[in-house]
């Protein structure tokens, strides 16, 4: 893959639209600009975490040139994966490069090993340490996602799809639905996973609970009215719980496409935030 680089650099068309990445303006840049990017940046990324290869270390403008370049023309693909992302609960596998444009690595190489170890021959035998084991995977699955949604709705530039909202509807119904029966929390047929995202833990008192489930439910609610538009549900839902009254059934009842916001509508991607370099 060097030699190729390399020769790649030395061609006559390399030489004509410019071969250093630091002298080539990111929103100019040609897509063979963007090929020497993506390997520019990878490859320092390896030499971060195997500094005994003896590869020459890429100089640090060129680093942060291909950085620039590889948001500019491949931001659509890193939006389309961490939505991917967040739509399979963490249980996609992103990109080499969005795993590092995100500092990733370490999460993803720990959740990667316990996976080995969950499907494989090294799996334990014991029903407590598989559960054990899926609930570290949750975890480190659940980190990703958290992080995930915070890039995808931190920018209003960045389209949100109808899919993804909705997905965060069930959850909110969910959510709901527990507020109702609290009781239900501890019980093994719930979603394990989901209390941990929206950190509602099992075996604490019913009122410690209630209050986490409260909390989950209005930090939820306010982030579907900045992406919907829609008006709020918490307020009304938990004081009709309080209440003990009828509950209003337009609450928890769904997201429903009049209600999406038409400043999020679909449009160009923008550029993604939070990529940093590390050396």
């Amino acid at each position: 893959m060097l030699e190729l680089m390399e020769a790649l650099r030395r061609t006559p068309f390399a030489k004509k639209i410019g071969r250093h990445l630091a002298d080539v303006p990111a929103d100019t840049a040609h897509s063979l600009h963007g090929l020497l990017a993506m390997h520019t940046f990878l490859l320092d990324a390896y030499l971060e975490q195997h500094p005994d290869s003896k590869l020459r270390q890429p100089p640090m403008d060129e680093v942060q040139a291909a950085a620039h370049i590889i948001d500019r023309q491949f931001r659509a693909e890193t939006f389309r994966e961490l939505r991917h992302l967040t739509e399979t609960s963490g249980r996609y596998m992103p990109s080499c490069y969005v795993v590092r444009l995100y500092d990733w690595d370490t999460d993803m190489g720990r959740l990667q090993e316990m996976r080995g170890r969950l499907d494989g021959p090294a799996c334990p035998d014991d029903p407590q340490q598989v559960q054990q084991l899926r609930e570290r995977i949750w975890k480190a699955e659940n980190r990703m996602v958290r992080e995930a949604e915070r890039i995808l709705e931190g920018d209003q530039e960045i389209p949100l799809r109808q899919t993804y909202i909705e997905k965060l509807d069930a959850e909110l119904q969910t959510l709901g639905w527990l507020a109702r029966f609290p009781e239900r929390i501890d019980d093994n047929r719930i979603n394990r996973q989901l209390l941990d995202k929206y950190r509602i833990l099992p075996g604490i008192s019913p009122a410690e609970q209630y209050g986490q489930v409260e909390k989950a439910f209005r930090e939820l609610d306010e982030r579907l009215v900045r992406m919907t538009g829609r008006q709020p549900y918490a307020d009304d839902l938990f004081e009709s719980l309080r209440q003990k009254g009828p509950k209003p059934e337009k609450h928890i009842s769904g997201v429903r496409q009049k209600e999406i916001d038409s400043t999020r509508k679909e449009q160009p991607e923008q550029s993604a935030t939070g990529w940093r370099i590390k050396r």
